[in-house]
């Protein structure tokens, strides 16, 4: 199930540009997993958790929020699954990055 968890994109101009920073990496991340995809269809890539984490981060920066349910079913819509369990840590992650600056985001690359 799909925690129901809204993100707020900071006011705070430092950790805006952080984020984009992030998104950035992330895209960088994706790319590579894109590059090195066997299947004939390589957006599949953004059905894991670098990639949940990308779409999440571009529609937080392009909407200034992002309703984890709402955009949990246009991604099934639009690549025919969603791994329920990956997308709600990635959720996590970007919502503690807003919150707290990532405090609570383990093992990470850093925000």
């Amino acid at each position: 199930m799909v925690k129901s968890i809204k993100i707020i994109l900071p006011e705070n101009q430092k950790a805006k540009a952080k984020l984009k920073k992030k998104l950035h990496e992330y895209e960088k991340r994706v790319d590579k997993l894109k590059k090195a995809c066997a299947c004939d269809n390589p957006d599949i890539t953004y059905n894991s958790f670098t990639g949940y984490k990308a779409l999440i981060t571009r529609r937080l920066c392009q909407c200034g929020e992002v309703q984890s349910c709402e955009l949990a079913e246009e991604l099934k819509e639009e690549f025919g699954r969603l791994d329920t369990d990956t997308y709600n840590n990635a959720v996590g992650v970007i919502y503690d990055y807003c919150q707290t600056g990532g405090r609570n985001v383990k093992n990470g690359t850093g925000f």
